[in-house]
């Protein structure tokens, strides 16, 4: 537990949204995220859109982690955020994992813009990447690399519902459950246990992942 509270972000301040939710949505049971961590409902996820439309910039990204079966929340929740849905990346994954119709073997990365100047800074990115699983909901540090950082260029990054410092020498935040959270959204009434140093935080709050 860290020994200071950290600070509330200034406005316009995030060149890059990246966020990896967890989701309600087929992921309660044997096999679902919930066996790993709290879920929040998309409604919830939505709601942070107060906090992340005052702290990204103008003209800014986002990259939101979506699986088979919440692509129409993510696209909900892009919109809630103040930002326009563009493209898509997909994480092909070198094995089979469930699904009820087509067998999942990859995990996709919505990319939403917001402003009217938001140009990438590469052009020459394919959207789809092989990289090999880790543990569960650990997403590829690749994707920091070589595809946020290089697709949305020079500026600062927020990690939303991170489970570990970003992988990167760049200028990342972290905010999370799982971690010692840079920023605060606590204002907007989405508190973790970061916000509460040296001292407990009941579990129910326990939304950052």
């Amino acid at each position: 537990m860290p020994t200071s509270t950290p600070p509330t972000p200034n406005p316009g301040t995030y060149r890059v949204i990246y966020a990896d939710p967890p989701w309600v949505p087929f992921q309660k049971g044997k096999y679902g995220a919930s066996s790993h961590y709290p879920l929040m409902t998309t409604e919830r996820i939505c709601a942070m859109g107060s906090a992340v439309k005052e702290i990204a910039a103008e003209n800014s990204f986002c990259f939101l982690w979506v699986t088979t079966g919440t692509v129409p929340d993510g696209l909900r929740v892009l919109e809630a955020w103040g930002f326009r849905y563009a493209s898509f990346f997909f994480w092909a994954k070198p094995r089979f994992t469930v699904g009820q119709t087509f067998r999942n073997a990859g995990e996709l990365l919505l990319l939403g813009v917001r402003g009217k100047g938001t140009k990438v800074e590469f052009r020459s990115q394919p959207n789809w990447g092989f990289y090999p699983l880790q543990e569960h909901s650990h997403k590829p540090e690749e994707v920091h690399l070589m595809v946020v950082e290089r697709l949305a260029g020079e500026g600062r990054y927020l990690e939303l519902f991170a489970r570990r410092e970003a992988p990167s020498r760049k200028d990342w935040d972290v905010w999370g459950n799982e971690v010692a959270a840079d920023v605060s959204l606590k204002n907007w009434g989405f508190p973790v246990p970061s916000d509460f140093a040296q001292a407990a935080i009941p579990e129910t709050t326990h939304e950052g992942r």
